[in-house]
């Protein structure tokens, strides 16, 4: 019995693989194409949020990222850790709620402004004329901060500020020493007599050097007459105790 003669092959044994080969890669593209066209506007937006956060995480550069350059020209890097949520919006908050209690509440400015909460009074709440003694009723104003600053840890410091008028005190020869004597008074009553921890308060006297506004009228010269609390973003550091055993 004659044996069948095999069929020939059609194809060289490499096409096999070519075939299979342009067929995954034709699935690829195909896939490429649907993602990149059949997404939703929001799937796209999310996605580019999500690229644009990774960049800033791990980029290298000088403003932003984990990883920045130490010095110009890349030179050496410097591992930052990853920014904590601010606390000054929650600060300011809570020094408004506050205020409201105050019977010069309408008076005062509470504002937020670089890393810090500045709660600003002017001085005629606090002092008369020519004086940094406090007059009556102004520590009730005060008094009403305490309950705020004193559940923080944050450094606080007085800012004395004048209009530009002469001083008429022998006491005061300037309005450097007037400003100066007013942040004091501040600082004396939150320490001496609400018991404060002093290492946390400093006082400044800024004479009429910074104004709000140009002393060309008595309305302006009653703006720049102000006292200023400003609680800084920086907090008191605990020393622990330790040996050198």
């Amino acid at each position: 019995m004659k044996r069948r003669k095999s069929e020939e092959v059609s194809a060289p044994l490499w096409f096999v693989s070519f075939a299979d080969l342009m067929t995954n890669m034709l699935c690829f593209f195909v896939m490429l194409f649907a993602f990149s066209s059949l997404d939703s506007p929001k799937k796209r937006q999310e996605s580019e949020s999500r690229d644009e956060k990774f960049h800033a995480v791990f980029s290298i550069n000088s403003a932003q990222g984990s990883s920045q350059w130490l010095t110009h020209g890349g030179k050496g890097i410097l591992l930052t850790p990853a920014s904590r949520k601010s606390e000054i919006p929650h600060l300011v908050k809570k020094v408004k709620n506050q205020l409201r209690k105050t019977p010069a509440a309408d008076r005062m400015l509470v504002m937020a402004a670089d890393q810090m909460v500045k709660i600003e009074i002017p001085s005629n709440v606090l002092f008369e004329s020519g004086s940094a003694e406090m007059k009556r009723g102004a520590e009730d104003v005060l008094i009403s901060l305490v309950p705020v600053l004193s559940t923080i840890d944050n450094h606080i410091r007085i800012d004395g500020h004048t209009d530009d008028q002469p001083t008429r005190s022998s006491t005061y020869p300037s309005n450097w020493e007037l400003s100066t004597a007013r942040a004091c008074s501040v600082v004396r009553f939150f320490v001496d007599k609400m018991q404060q921890d002093p290492e946390r308060f400093s006082a400044q006297g800024y004479g009429e050097f910074r104004p709000k506004v140009p002393n060309i009228s008595p309305e302006n010269r009653e703006i720049n007459r102000r006292v200023e609390i400003i609680v800084l973003s920086t907090k008191k550091k605990v020393i622990r105790d330790f040996s050198w055993e």
